[in-house]
């Protein structure tokens, strides 16, 4: 007697965006210039990128690790 539709499930980017090498977590782009490494989990951003989020008080958005510059 339940006549509720279920809704699609979500549809996911495809796994080679997720392994994109140069995309930026904090501008959400692809990474110019010179890049920074997180030391704890490895991912990449923008030198750029990194300078400010340490001047904001920021950490990766991945391990939450602090930005070491």
């Amino acid at each position: 007697m339940s006549d509720k539709k279920i809704p699609p499930p979500p549809v996911l980017p495809p796994s080679e965006f997720k392994m994109k090498q140069n995309f930026c977590l904090f501008h959400k782009g692809e990474i110019k210039g010179e890049i920074y490494t997180c030391p704890s989990c490895k991912s990449k951003y923008c030198l750029e990128c990194a300078i400010n989020a340490k001047n904001e008080g920021k950490k990766c958005v991945k391990c939450k690790q602090m930005i070491f510059l």
